[in-house]
């Protein structure tokens, strides 16, 4: 049986053939996970499915410009984080910088999510705080970005990116009135 790597690398190279059959295995292969990641970027369905549609075909369009078909997975998450990103922007989602209004204490924790907490419950809290707030814990917490990664693509500071997802995990820890952590 053929590993998923060798799988991708494969479809890669026919979809780099013109192979529309390749492009729909890959699309279907990748589909999901992209959609949740556009899905909890833009808390809205329809615009979730907008950007995915447009991820793809600008990974479709610029597949020669990728190094390594083994990375086309990490390379396809980068345009649909920055095409949300994008989107984001034109929506005028506002990065404010609340320095102040975060204690010092709390900016030096880096909490872990405790078991006890219903993961849908997470889920929904999540989808309800500020477009800004949540844009930034969901890169951080749930995508693996480093907050100066984050800063550089949203054109903030790190500090404010930093800011931003501790003022998410407060707006949860109220909403949970018990502290909830995440790496």
């Amino acid at each position: 049986m053929e590993s998923d790597h060798n799988i991708t690398i494969q479809l890669v190279q026919k979809c780099r053939q013109g192979d529309i059959k390749a492009q729909f295995s890959l699309y279907k292969r990748y589909s999901g996970a992209m959609y949740n990641i556009a899905m909890r970027l833009t808390n809205n369905k329809m615009d979730a499915e907008d950007i995915l549609q447009e991820s793809f075909i600008t990974a479709f369009n610029q597949l020669m410009e990728l190094q390594k078909e083994s990375a086309f997975g990490n390379w396809l998450k980068r345009i649909v984080v920055n095409n949300c990103i994008g989107f984001l922007r034109k929506s005028k989602v506002y990065f404010e910088d609340i320095t102040e209004q975060i204690q010092a204490e709390n900016m030096e924790e880096e909490p872990l999510i405790e078991d006890t907490i219903d993961p849908a419950k997470i889920h929904h809290a999540i989808k309800e705080l500020p477009a800004g707030a949540r844009t930034i814990l969901v890169m951080h917490a749930l995508e693996g970005y480093k907050h100066r990664e984050i800063a550089e693509m949203l054109a903030i500071s790190e500090s404010t990116c930093k800011t931003q997802y501790k003022r998410a995990l407060s707006l949860l820890n109220k909403k949970f009135k018990n502290p909830i952590h995440v790496n």
